[in-house]
């Protein structure tokens, strides 16, 4: 008897023994259930954390490469501006030194490096990109009054860099014409004003120095000081409207294209012809009641030249002025100039 009760007593102790633990398994599976959940809640927090930052990481890297992008297109967009502001500086300082060029092509390409230089250490001290550029060649294309300038670029920022050649065509229109000023220098009377250059006596003393015929049909002539394209194409409509056509295309000082005259860069040179597809424009023999004379053709790559030749009487407009008639006129050669300007019947 006292073995079964004793018996009895164990496995009464082992019941209880089974149903705490049972009963505090129960009470931890909430917790472990919740330790479950945080621990999946912080590596899912911790990947979405990591995807973020990689995906900052990459927007970052887009955003400076496009910023880098945006700022080395800003400095190509200037490129064109420094090549034009060159060509005018020069220009203007041959007229004012009235002294030519000796190689335009070498003093502007100074210049343009020089220009770009500041620029340059503009960009490194604003955005902190390395530029390396220089001017490489200049080329003479088919319009006469236009240039194609080509620049070496090179940047660099961290990861990104940045290497071309660029291309700009830079026109000379609008830039002032040293030619006239260069041959008459030494002659008294030539003065410039905003648009022309006027002779005086200076245009009429070179050529008879030069031996021409009738050259006092240039005392106080006139020609331009600015170059501007002439529109009326094809040239022969110069001849239309009884002349009124030229009379417009001379009061406002056009230049045309041509084969013979020189290109802007050999005018800074010194040259009224050049190897290169030109331009020129006429002098105009002042205003005068007298005619029926011959004179060297007015076209300026002809009066400005070596071999002067001659060209005959075209009278392109008349006017009334106090009751007596007052000519203005071109000497134009007869098989050139006088066709190419449809005023053969002038």
């Amino acid at each position: 008897m006292k073995i079964n009760d004793k018996n009895k007593k164990n496995n009464a102790n082992n019941n209880s023994i089974s149903k705490d633990i049972l009963e505090d398994e129960e009470a931890n599976l909430p917790i472990a259930i919740s330790g479950l959940l945080l621990i999946g809640f912080l590596i899912l927090s911790i990947i979405v954390l990591n995807t973020a930052i990689e995906e900052r990481e990459e927007n970052n890297q887009i955003i400076s490469s496009n910023q880098f992008q945006y700022v080395m297109n800003d400095y190509m967009r200037n490129i064109p501006l420094i090549e034009g502001e060159a060509l005018k500086e020069l220009g203007e300082e041959v007229i004012k030194n009235k002294r030519p060029c000796s190689d335009s092509k070498s003093d502007l390409k100074e210049i343009i490096d020089e220009k770009l230089s500041y620029k340059n250490q503009e960009y490194w001290d604003n955005y902190k990109i390395q530029v390396n550029s220089s001017l490489i060649d200049i080329e003479n294309v088919s319009d006469p009054f236009s240039y194609k300038f080509k620049v070496y670029v090179s940047s660099g920022k961290g990861d990104y860099s940045f290497e071309n050649v660029v291309c700009d065509d830079v026109d000379c229109i609008g830039l002032k014409d040293p030619v006239p000023l260069l041959y008459c220098k030494g002659y008294h009377g030539l003065e410039l004003n905003d648009t022309s250059y006027e002779y005086g006596n200076s245009l009429s003393e070179l050529l008879r120095r030069n031996g021409v015929v009738n050259w006092s049909c240039y005392i106080n002539a006139s020609s331009p000081l600015i170059i501007r394209k002439c529109p009326y194409d094809p040239y022969k409509h110069h001849g239309d409207d009884g002349g009124l056509v030229m009379k417009n295309c001379r009061d406002n000082g056009y230049y045309h294209e041509s084969r013979d005259g020189a290109c802007y860069l050999c005018r800074l040179e010194g040259k009224c012809g050049c190897e290169h597809y030109g331009f020129e424009t006429f002098i105009n023999p002042h205003k005068t009641n007298e005619t029926g004379l011959a004179s060297a053709c007015g076209s300026d790559h002809v009066i400005f030249s070596d071999d002067v030749y001659p060209g005959v009487e075209v009278i392109y407009n008349n006017e009334s002025i106090g009751g007596d008639s007052a000519y203005e006129i071109l000497y134009l050669d007869p098989h050139g100039h006088k066709v190419k300007y449809g005023m053969g019947d002038y």
